[in-house]
């Protein structure tokens, strides 16, 4: 099957897909069936793994076909494994992108690791594609194949070649804002065909036996981001290494005493500066304790920390008085595991802390000052943005009516009084907003708008704002009227 009349490639190049191709060297048609028979073998129980677990992952099949182009604009039947749901068919983009959404769990760890590609050795024995080659390209593609990239189908596709290594991780060079299909047309796809004429015609199979031994190490390689690890987590993974050899150095020297720890007890604590870390941290990895990184630690990670560091720890310190064999205390497990623990959490509280207290202080000259009524967990979080988010806002504190909060810090601002402290408040820390987190009561809000109106503050009542209102199970909605109808009914009572 060929494609015909699709636009322009009707024509001209239309006429050359009917002509007989050049034919493939030897050499090339040897190297692809030798690699491609050892790869099937060698690769056949990964693939009767990767076939499992997508079976227990999600319903659909195994493999996924679709038909490409290949040489000469002959269509043929690409096989891969399956990363999307099935139902998803081939809608949404044509390419895929950092974070697709339509993956499977298992199609996350394939797309990595290009472990997909691996059926492609059943179409290499075919003769439908090559180990060296341009990537096959689907038909909603095939109108880019015209004027001086129409030469990139005289040429057999494959699994490895010059853009399979500069665009291995080609998911992650889409702009987010920007429809991927329409990116691809415009820029990714012409440099593709541009290096792809730059190299085929003068290929040789020498040089294509480098590409894929460079494939095979960049696929391997390039399914974890380096730069990304070497700047975020090996910092923190130094830290936890040091911090469980600081903590058991630390209990062995409280338990023994320094001079015991240094000579008696010296063998224990040689044993365990290496031995811990070697099974604790690694256990960290497999729980998930460097998931997010030390700016954007929250409580659960913490948890998740202490809960994996204890029970590693409880099995390091049994194994290492397997493997030594030596009589060791039972008290230094509870406390090298407490003194490690220590250890590990202070640097990333600190840490983090560090980093809000920067935020917060990144206020422009002439913020708008305002001051937060209320101290619930909705005024709380909308302090936090506003200390955070907003740059251009000097945030002065709280007020609250419970009794016994006066005086008490709320992010790191105190709770300066009540309602009724707001002119004193307003003389010793002059504000321009009043943001009312809860929907106060028809009085309260009559109160509030008009001592605003008297000292010139805006009021600004959370609730009250549209997009607010859509969520609230109750809609604020203070009418004017309404307003003075209770003002005037309290007076009288």
């Amino acid at each position: 099957m060929y494609i015909r009349g699709i636009g322009p490639m009707s024509g001209r190049r239309e006429q050359n897909y009917s002509q007989p191709m050049k034919r493939v060297p030897v050499c090339k048609f040897l190297l692809d069936k030798t690699l491609a028979v050892v790869g099937m073998i060698v690769g056949a129980p990964i693939m009767a793994v990767i076939a499992l677990l997508i079976y227990l992952d999600s319903s659909g099949p195994i493999i996924f076909v679709q038909e490409r182009l290949g040489r000469g604009g002959r269509v043929f039947r690409l096989y891969k494994f399956r990363k999307f749901p099935a139902e998803w068919g081939i809608s949404g983009p044509g390419v895929t992108v950092a974070g697709d959404l339509r993956m499977t769990r298992v199609g996350k760890v394939l797309e990595r690791t290009k472990l997909d590609e691996l059926p492609q050795l059943w179409n290499i024995l075919k003769g439908d594609m090559s180990f060296v080659g341009p990537r096959p390209e689907s038909l909603r593609y095939a109108d880019l194949f015209q004027g001086e990239f129409e030469c990139v189908l005289d040429y057999t596709p494959g699994i490895f070649g010059p853009n399979q290594i500069d665009f291995r991780n080609e998911s992650e060079m889409y702009p987010p804002d920007e429809d991927p299909d329409q990116y691809y047309r415009r820029v990714l796809f012409p440099k593709k065909a541009r290096q792809d004429l730059d190299y085929f015609p003068k290929a040789n199979c020498l040089a294509d036996f480098a590409w894929i031994v460079k494939g095979v190490l960049v696929s391997i390689l390039g399914s974890i981001n380096w730069r990304h690890i070497a700047r975020h987590h090996v910092p923190v993974v130094l830290l936890d290494i040091a911090s469980v050899t600081l903590g058991w150095v630390s209990a062995v020297v409280i338990r023994y005493g320094w001079w015991s720890a240094t000579h008696d007890a010296l063998g224990i604590v040689v044993a365990g500066a290496w031995f811990m870390p070697l099974i604790v941290v690694p256990v960290m990895v497999l729980g998930g304790c460097y998931r997010n990184t030390l700016r954007h630690v929250v409580l659960s990670d913490i948890l998740r920390l202490a809960t994996t560091v204890s029970v590693s720890w409880g099995f390091a310190y049994l194994a290492l008085m397997y493997v030594s064999g030596r009589g060791m205390s039972l008290l230094l497990a509870p406390l090298s595991l407490m003194l490690a623990l220590s250890f590990m959490v202070v640097p990333r509280v600190l840490y983090k802390e560090f980093h809000r207290r920067k935020d917060v202080g990144k206020t422009v000259s002439g913020a708008v000052p305002v001051l937060i009524y209320g101290t619930n967990d909705r005024a709380i979080n909308l302090g936090s943005l506003l200390q955070r988010g907003f740059p251009n806002v000097r945030l002065v504190g709280f007020v609250d009516d419970h009794v016994g909060t006066r005086g008490r810090s709320v992010l790191d601002l105190k709770i300066l009084g009540s309602e009724r402290d707001l002119p004193t408040i307003f003389k010793l820390h002059p504000f321009e907003q009043l943001w009312v987190a809860e929907a106060p009561d028809p009085l309260k809000y009559a109160r509030l708008r008009k001592w605003g109106e008297e000292y010139g503050v805006k009021l600004v009542i959370l609730p009250a704002i549209e997009a607010f209102a859509s969520l609230e199970s109750k809609s604020f909605c203070m009418d004017t009227d309404e307003v003075s109808k209770s003002a005037l009914s309290s007076q009288t009572v």
